[in-house]
């Protein structure tokens, strides 16, 4: 999804929940940066993502997956910072976690899964996946539409690439989860 920075003013967590859903927006460092309307291409991957996890996620118990509205705290020192994946997982054991500012979930889902938009900079995704990493994610998911790939990212290991003829697995962050990558991105044209 692509992203605008706003006016540098800072916010705080308190400030950033109260704001209205629309136009959404994640808070980076304490400034607002405005979530731009994602591509049809995004929104469908993103449903497919959400599909094949909670196909998987829900009848097993294992949590909740979340489309991209749901928010996460990923630097809450002054000024902080809050994420809003395109799609993520938060195990039952993590679901009682204290919400910050009445809303926002403190800490990173299990995982993440951030979908490339044309405007990404990979800069932007590596301080994401960071993020992420840094604030309790297990793992990150970073899907590229156009290459037909997933990349896995977790604390542990190097990145590991995979393409469209290629299975992922939810490891130990969404245990027994296993998916044709291809399944989770647009079918091919023609």
């Amino acid at each position: 999804m692509t992203t605008q920075q706003t006016a540098a003013r800072l916010v705080s967590l308190e400030g950033y929940a109260a704001l209205p859903k629309h136009p959404r927006y994640e808070l980076v460092k304490g400034v607002l940066v405005e979530l731009m309307a994602a591509s049809e291409e995004h929104e469908h991957t993103g449903s497919l993502v959400n599909w094949r996890m909670a196909e998987h996620v829900f009848p097993n118990q294992l949590g909740r997956v979340y489309t991209s509205s749901r928010g996460y705290v990923t630097g809450s020192d002054s000024p902080a910072t809050s994420r809003m994946p395109d799609v993520s997982f938060v195990s039952t054991a993590r679901l009682d976690q204290p919400e910050l500012a009445g809303m926002l979930y403190n800490g990173a889902p299990d995982l993440a899964v951030e979908i490339l938009s044309d405007s990404n900079t990979p800069a932007e995704i590596a301080q994401k996946v960071s993020e992420y990493l840094t604030a309790g994610g297990k793992a990150v998911w970073v899907i590229d539409i156009d290459a037909r790939t997933l990349t896995v990212h977790t604390a542990d290991a190097p990145p590991l690439t995979l393409t469209d003829a290629d299975m992922v697995d939810g490891g130990e962050y969404l245990p027994g989860f296993a998916c044709a990558v291809a399944d989770l991105l647009p079918a091919r044209a023609g």
